[in-house]
């Protein structure tokens, strides 16, 4: 998800009443959640969240829920509790992408940047081994991030292929279509 800068005239279109965030949250308790699920790592404020009755469901203002911000974090755990709490799995963001083309979009990046990243380390190696000069190098590419995590992203697509969850019928990409 892009990340967007508030500046002061954001703030107080977000925000007219000019209130605190903790009392915006105690009134939106989706937005919590969304940034909860965003980070997918507190388990005890996840909890505590969903037991002040917030709508799992409800998509923020570009359509994204909960169980999309979950996934793109990469939390297994989230995205199951999420799918126990009633997660529906098929919702469309306004562009009618599905958690699951998230997921996917993801998977497909991220194994071509493997990819690339593989290919420029044989590079790196066959350079020092044909010049015998020792190059800058990096460990291999399952020890470096994000792709040491990589099993989380595929963990995250089997749950919520298990789940029911199937691509968007009708995706509008932005800049593409």
């Amino acid at each position: 998800m892009p990340v967007r800068i508030l500046d002061q005239k954001s703030v107080k279109d977000y925000f007219p009443e000019e209130k605190k965030f903790a009392e915006v949250l105690k009134e939106t308790p989706e937005m919590d959640l969304y940034y909860l699920c965003g980070i997918g790592k507190s388990h005890s404020r996840l909890e505590k969240c969903l037991k002040t009755k917030v709508d799992v469901n409800k998509p923020n203002e570009m359509g994204a829920t909960a169980l999309m911000f979950a996934a793109k974090a990469w939390s297994p755990s989230f995205v199951e509790r999420l799918l126990e709490a009633k997660a529906n799995v098929n919702a469309e963001d306004r562009y009618g992408a599905t958690v699951l083309d998230l997921v996917n979009d993801d998977v497909k990046f991220y194994e071509a940047q493997k990819r690339k990243e593989q290919e420029d380390c044989r590079r790196r190696r066959l350079a020092m081994e044909v010049s015998g000069q020792i190059l800058y190098d990096r460990p291999n590419v399952e020890e470096l991030e994000p792709f040491c995590d990589m099993d989380k992203l595929y963990k995250v697509k089997s749950v919520l292929e298990a789940a029911g969850s199937r691509p968007g019928e009708n995706r509008f990409r932005p800049g593409y279509d």
